[in-house]
């Protein structure tokens, strides 16, 4: 689990402990002031400045900061099965364009060729159990360089995986595997940017799993039709109800969807680097549409096309693999929760690209915190707070807990005390969440700006006390 305050966090990884005490300071600020901001994480000008030295200091980069983060996660896995989710994203830093050099080798242009930015590649493990983060495995932050060819010009298809930023998929697989040696059984997910074939043909073995949207309608073999049209002629298998979480395209709903599958054999693709490979890899493909009547307006059904290396014994088998697929959006909450109305790594002040990257592995960390402590009460998790407050802050917040506690019981905290759920429940009333069950778990959002509140009352808290002199109560 998220071990209070990151104290030790990244013990041994950076060249020396005053660079690690700095450094886990610094990410124990932005989870207190929950921003990536220097100006906002910072209370004094003398931490300002050891903040900003932390950052362009060239004697250690954002790979040796991410060895702590790998670290926490290799330290958290603790059962038979964990899911490996994958995604990319990019942070756009167009708006301080005149606070970096176009010389910076350590940022460039992103998929907008106008704007200026860095993209990042993190590989988040969550326990399909608990429904709970316990870290992150690998990332890959990586810019493009500023004179880079189109793919026309570098020939791009003809080039091997090795070659291609593609290949993040199947590097992160291949080092979270070394990784986690102590799982037995892995499950990486990707979406449709995952649908690679030497994604299918390199990682699966015994412990290692993929379950994949599909984006190509691939040939097979020996057979006249491709994918999607063979799958589309299978007869639906089952019908049943899934709940879909709303984003700027969709609406909050519970879906109705019928489940088709079966086993498949992919044929290779006319690759010249494929041509030592197998004529074709068998894989199960499942076809996941949602039925008309829950489609809302100006909506197109919910489709799914997934392909996994697991076996698929019943109906029951398939519906399991869906909703694991469906935990994907857990990992485009991290990323709204690292941007604009979170903790706004966009808006830093850094002036350099290595900088920038180090701020980003930092956030990654204090992101997956926030989500912890959301999860944890929308799953009714009984993990104990200790694992992200002190005991202070504990009394401090059981004191709260009175004026965001209502007098009847539908509006007292449900959850056992001092475990995570039982302080995400009393953060997110701060935030101004109503408390009641019928209307849903808080957001990402409302636990970052609760988190914002009580911290900004705490400080309040321990300063009355330094005032009035009273040691014996405020002990850290």
């Amino acid at each position: 689990m998220i071990i209070n305050e990151f104290k030790g966090f990244f013990g041994g990884f950076l060249p020396d402990i005053r660079i690690e005490k700095r450094s886990e300071k610094v990410m124990n600020d932005m989870f207190t002031f929950g921003k990536a901001i220097v100006n906002k994480f910072c209370n004094s000008f003398h931490e300002k400045v050891g903040a900003y030295r932390m950052f362009s200091n060239s004697s250690f980069s954002d790979k040796n900061l991410a060895q702590g983060l790998y670290h926490a996660c290799k330290n958290n896995q603790n059962g038979k099965h964990l899911l490996c989710i994958q995604d990319t994203t990019e942070f756009n830093f167009t708006s301080h364009e005149n606070r970096i050099s176009k010389a910076d080798p350590d940022i460039g242009p992103i998929t907008n060729k106008k704007n200026v930015g860095i993209f990042c590649h993190p590989t988040l493990v969550f326990d399909p159990i608990q429904v709970i983060p316990i870290g992150i495995s690998h990332v890959k932050i990586w810019n493009r360089p500023w004179d880079q060819k189109d793919k026309y010009e570098r020939n791009y298809s003809k080039l091997p995986i090795e070659e291609k930023e593609s290949y993040r998929w199947i590097e992160s697989t291949i080092e979270t595997k070394g990784l986690l040696s102590e799982t037995p059984l892995l499950t990486f997910i990707g979406d449709r940017e995952s649908d690679i074939y030497e994604e299918f043909s390199r990682v699966p073995d015994k412990r290692t799993h993929l379950i994949i949207r599909s984006s190509v309608n691939r040939r097979l073999y020996n057979q006249d039709e491709n994918l999607f049209e063979f799958i589309n002629k299978q007869s639906v298998q089952a019908e049943y109800e899934i709940e879909i979480k709303g984003n700027k395209k969709r609406k909050n709903r519970f879906a109705k969807m019928t489940l088709k599958y079966s086993k498949v054999k992919i044929k290779k693709p006319d690759n010249q680097h494929l041509k030592d490979s197998p004529d074709y890899i068998e894989l199960w493909a499942i076809e996941a549409r949602e039925k008309t009547g829950t489609v809302p307006e100006s909506e197109s059904p919910i489709l799914w096309r997934l392909l996994t290396t697991h076996d698929i014994d019943s109906v029951e088998t398939v519906q399991k693999y869906v909703e694991w697929y469906s935990y994907r959006w857990h990992i485009e909450e991290l990323f709204r929760v690292l941007k604009k109305k979170g903790l706004e790594v966009e808006s830093s002040q850094l002036e350099t690209g290595a900088g920038l990257k180090k701020l980003i592995v930092m956030s990654l960390q204090v992101a997956i915190t926030i989500m912890t402590l959301k999860l944890s009460i929308q799953n009714s998790i009984k993990t104990k707070a200790e694992i992200l407050f002190t005991p202070t802050q504990l009394k401090f917040l059981e004191i709260l807990m009175s004026t965001v506690e209502g007098k009847t019981k539908k509006q007292k905290n449900p959850y056992q005390y001092q475990t995570l759920a039982w302080c995400a429940w009393g953060i997110a009333r701060l935030s101004g969440w109503s408390g009641y069950t019928s209307q849903g778990p808080p957001g990402y959002i409302s636990i970052k700006n609760g988190l914002d509140i009580f911290y900004d009352k705490y400080d309040g808290f321990k300063l009355a006390v330094n005032v009035l002199n009273k040691k014996d109560v405020y002990k850290e």
